[in-house]
């Protein structure tokens, strides 16, 4: 099996507005994903991410405040999954709750270097 890195990207004009019952209908719903990702041998781990961080670009390391790839969007989470093809991956994650609310996932694989 391969290892792929599945990046969570979040709409902010939809997540940053959810109430808290709709928070936790979010988490019950990636808890029953990965429920499911488990039992398939296809989870390795993940984890959310807090909405502050820091961007440094360039040469020069210029520094910003946020993660953001664009001001709409926030990176929030990630997931390790284990696949035997890039498409395989790209099926598996298309059933991360993310996407029903107007979120997008990045699939990439992992190269195994020696350590």
């Amino acid at each position: 099996m391969k290892e792929y890195l599945v990046l969570i990207r979040e709409n902010l004009d939809n997540y940053g507005k959810m109430t808290p019952q709709e928070m936790q209908d979010d988490i019950a719903k990636h808890v029953k994903w990965v429920e499911k990702l488990v039992q398939n041998g296809n989870f390795k781990g993940g984890n959310p991410l807090t909405p502050a961080g820091k961007h440094l670009k360039g040469n020069d390391k210029i520094l910003t405040d946020g993660p953001y790839i664009e001001a709409k969007e926030g990176v929030s989470g990630f997931y390790f999954l284990l696949a035997t093809s890039l498409e395989e991956a790209t099926q598996i994650a298309k059933g991360c709750p993310s996407l029903n609310t107007g979120g997008s996932v990045e699939i990439r694989e992992i190269i195994q270097t020696e350590q």
